[in-house]
């Protein structure tokens, strides 16, 4: 298993910190949800179609709220119990992959006939 780079500490550091400013975390987050995303895309820069950003919106704010609480599957405290997504995407599969395959449509009913 190869190290973390130092841009890689350095940001995680930022996340944890209580020092750091929101916009600094979001910006972090933001980065990292664009960069995945575009992977599961399948395109070749982080630039993702604006179609796409309610999605980036939605990891983001997962992910903000799950600092310091990364690796957990539940959190709990004082009757409050927080449950999280393995991954943060899966809610959107069906979008990710009609973009994939260029089926923007959605599913189409038909009829084959054979003569």
């Amino acid at each position: 298993m190869s190290e973390p780079n130092s841009e890689t500490k350095s940001n995680y550091a930022k996340l944890l910190d209580p020092k750091s400013t929101v916009d600094e975390k979001l910006e972090i987050i933001e980065k990292n949800v664009k960069a995945r995303l575009s992977v599961l895309l399948g395109l070749k820069t982080t630039s993702i179609p604006d179609q796409f950003n309610y999605i980036v919106d939605e990891v983001v704010a997962a992910r903000f709220s799950r600092i310091g609480n990364e690796g957990m599957k539940s959190a709990g405290q004082d009757g409050l119990t927080l449950v999280f997504q393995d991954d943060d995407f899966s809610k959107f599969k069906n979008e990710i992959d009609e973009y994939r395959t260029g089926n923007t449509t959605g599913r189409q009913r038909g009829r084959v006939m054979f003569l």
